[in-house]
């Protein structure tokens, strides 16, 4: 056997390694900011998609509020939903959702995004409040704010 074929699967868990390295919690110290402030609303659920029995997306809606005096960027939301399954709809998975926005010092903005859901169709319990959490991951000029979330989103009938 060859070096070259020795050393490929260190080299393929070396990558896999700074990979997982470079998508985990940021790194450096944490901002001394006051924390933002996030409002969420679901813009399109399952009213509005019919009432679907599997696959669909939802749309969220977050307003941030900037309070430091210095410009925020959201880099990452992770959401999911921690509702019984049969409710108006589920969440497929914890997942991230990348963004590159920056939220001026002492101002207010909103950002949309599609998540992937699973509906449970027409039943009693399509209209009961769907529950969402996660975690809003911003970069400050001088480290990072985390700012965990736990919202209960009213669904329409």
């Amino acid at each position: 056997m060859s070096i070259e074929a020795r050393t490929r699967p260190a080299l393929v868990v070396f990558f896999l390694f700074l990979a997982a390295c470079s998508s985990s919690a940021p790194s450096g110290p944490k901002a001394n900011v006051p924390q933002p402030e996030i409002a969420i609303e679901q813009v399109v659920g399952p009213g509005e998609a019919g009432y679907p029995y599997g696959g669909f997306e939802v749309q969220y809606r977050f307003e941030i509020a900037n309070r430091a005096a210095v410009p925020l960027t959201l880099k990452r939301i992770t959401i999911s939903t921690v509702n019984p399954q049969g409710g108006a709809y589920s969440l497929t998975s914890p997942f991230d959702y990348y963004f590159n926005k920056v939220i001026a010092a002492r101002s207010t903005d909103t950002i949309d995004f599609w998540a992937k859901a699973y509906g449970y169709g027409v039943s009693t319990r399509d209209t009961e409040p769907v529950t969402v959490k996660g975690v809003a991951y911003f970069q400050a000029p001088d480290g990072f704010v985390n700012q965990v979330f736990v919202r209960e989103l009213l669904q329409q009938p």
